[in-house]
């Protein structure tokens, strides 16, 4: 059984990323399966899938993540196939709020003057 094969007839819902290699042009890739887990997020690519730790990925919900390893993952006796695990670290879609200041700076600029 090849990747293909077995995304779409073992996942629920396998889905299609997009990939930005460090000096490459974004590609979508698929079928892909993301795990998401107490130790972080790994997503599993077909087996061709060029992911180099810092490539980009832009995941179905619109957030971003930075792959930090990727691993070819041969079947060898595993109920698998041949396929690429990347470990990533996932940006939120929307950047959150900056941290409020506790004093405006105007503020701050009178307080440091009369001191």
């Amino acid at each position: 059984m090849n990747w293909l094969e077995f995304a779409l007839n073992h996942v629920e819902e396998p889905c299609s990323l997009r990939v930005e290699a460090p000096g490459r042009r974004p590609v979508p890739i698929g079928p892909c399966v993301i795990a998401r887990h107490d130790a972080g997020t790994t997503v599993l690519c077909p087996p061709d899938t060029v992911a180099p730790p810092g490539s980009r990925i832009t995941l179905p919900g619109g957030e971003t993540a930075e792959v930090v390893a990727a691993l070819h993952m041969a079947s060898l006796g595993t109920r698998l196939p041949a396929h690429q695990q990347l470990d990533v670290v996932v940006r939120p879609a929307t950047p959150g709020p900056c941290r409020p200041r506790s004093t405006p700076r105007a503020d701050f600029r009178r307080e440091s003057r009369r001191k």
